[in-house]
């Protein structure tokens, strides 16, 4: 099952269009498309293990309030947090000045999982918080191109069909939460398919994680002119 996504500009910077046959508004002269609502794929990360290697690409270096996890899923402080795919994230970490955070850092989305017969799972929904991207490239700079996240334009889907790509934090959540989002998986730990919608962040489960630098380009960050999405990919 697989829903175009709609999307949204977050700057001025870029040149705007629509695409009137799906109702798409794509934000970027770079290519670069911050999801709004559609389906997407999911996987499962440690973000603990980011933070003690140098920080995430949004520059999230360590959790809010002295905060810590034991590095098992559900071993964290209770925090949902997330990655979203290269071309939703909004700058490329293949070219030199083109990396570091992209415009959907800090955007909140809520995911509900679908059954095998594409149902709605609405016990299991929870609201996750960009602090990261799952690049294109799965090493981040050279060598194989992502299955889940290799996407370079609009239209390009993943090995699951999908244009959109949610890389799950599992080790900020707390046991409950894991337990609620990943009650019924069927495909070992992670949902084929979700449903996603932007929402409002919730100050208590998203919180800003410990920050360095700016807050993404929603604080005017410019990397995103640097490169396109794909530019210097083998």
């Amino acid at each position: 099952m697989y829903t175009i996504p709609t999307s949204r500009s977050v700057s001025l910077l870029f040149t705007t269009f629509a695409l009137f046959t799906s109702s798409l508004v794509y934000a970027e002269a770079a290519g670069y498309v911050t999801p709004t609502s559609g389906t997407a794929s999911t996987t499962q990360f440690n973000v603990g293990s980011e933070f003690v290697n140098g920080g995430t690409a949004c520059g999230a270096s360590a959790f809010p309030n002295g905060a810590g996890t034991s590095g098992a899923a559900g071993g964290g402080p209770g925090l949902l947090y997330a990655a979203v795919n290269q071309l939703g994230f909004g700058a490329n970490p293949a070219v030199p000045g083109a990396g570091g955070p992209g415009q959907a850092c800090g955007l909140c989305f809520n995911l509900t999982p679908l059954d095998s017969h594409g149902n709605p799972l609405s016990a299991n929904n929870l609201t996750f918080m960009i602090v990261d991207e799952c690049p294109v490239l799965t090493d981040g700079s050279s060598g194989s191109v992502s299955p889940n996240c290799g996407m370079c334009q609009p239209g390009d889907v993943n090995a699951a069909g999908q244009q959109t790509h949610f890389d799950i934090a599992v080790d900020a959540m707390n046991q409950a939460q894991y337990d609620q989002f990943f009650s019924g998986c069927m495909d070992g730990n992670n949902w084929p398919v979700v449903q996603y919608t932007e929402t409002t962040c919730n100050g208590v489960v998203n919180a800003d994680p410990i920050i360095e630098g700016s807050w993404g380009c929603i604080e005017g960050c410019h990397n995103n002119e640097a490169a396109t999405v794909c530019q210097n990919i083998p």
